[in-house]
């Protein structure tokens, strides 16, 4: 059973790059359908320093594992998901977990806010018990 943050604790979202800087990156579609070379350029051109820096100062302690909860799109598996995994990882020092997949189609590309709290990926695969996760995703 997965337990979510109530809406009332919820923590902040930190945002690396704007929507349209992401999709108007030359390596995006390549990325979004699965090239790993191209979501590792990607990441690279547009992970946030301060957005880094603030992940960092909140949940350092916890060394939370990054989940790359990758989905398979119309044109292949988003490879965007495990680069960012990967980066912030290397950046943080914190470890990973490629296991935990998404197992429906929420169809969030070009999704806004609303429909992308409406139609909420569902996700399986291997934890373990007592530690902290967070995922991230494209």
């Amino acid at each position: 059973m997965t337990v979510r943050y109530p809406w009332n604790a919820f923590p902040a979202v930190w945002i690396h790059a704007n929507e349209s800087a992401v999709k108007q990156h030359p390596t995006y579609l390549a990325a979004k359908s699965g090239d790993p070379d191209s979501a590792y350029l990607l990441v690279d051109a547009l992970l946030n320093p301060v957005t880094v820096g603030q992940l960092a100062l909140a949940f350092g302690e916890q060394k939370p594992i990054l989940v790359s909860a990758h989905a398979v799109e119309g044109a292949g598996v988003n490879a965007i998901p495990e680069a960012l995994a990967d980066m912030l990882a290397q950046q943080l020092g914190w470890p990973t977990d490629s296991g935990i997949i998404q197992t429906n189609i929420v169809a969030h590309t070009g999704a806004d806010g609303f429909s992308r709290l409406a139609r909420q990926a569902a996700f399986d695969g291997e934890v373990s018990a007592g530690n902290c996760y967070w995922g991230q995703s494209s």
